[in-house]
């Protein structure tokens, strides 16, 4: 008899390795997720920034605020 028996270990080491691998790829996905997020706000506020102030909304927008405060106070 020169096979020797399996050991119980050796498909525990196997399936602790596969459940591990994708744990570890894994590592900095919410930081990048965080990041393009983040782009795509920003890229979103300039967008609407840009159209806001060509169409000079902005500007209005901001006499309104300030002729109402006035008013307000006097």
């Amino acid at each position: 008899m020169t096979d020797t028996p399996a050991t119980p270990v050796a498909p525990l080491r196997r399936t602790h390795r596969i459940t591990l691998a994708p744990h570890a790829d894994e590592s900095g996905q919410t930081t990048a997720e965080y990041a393009l997020l983040t782009g795509a706000i920003a890229l979103l506020v300039a967008a609407v920034t840009a159209w806001a102030t060509s169409t000079g909304k902005i500007g209005r927008l901001l006499d309104a605020v300030f002729n109402y405060l006035t008013k307000a106070i006097s």
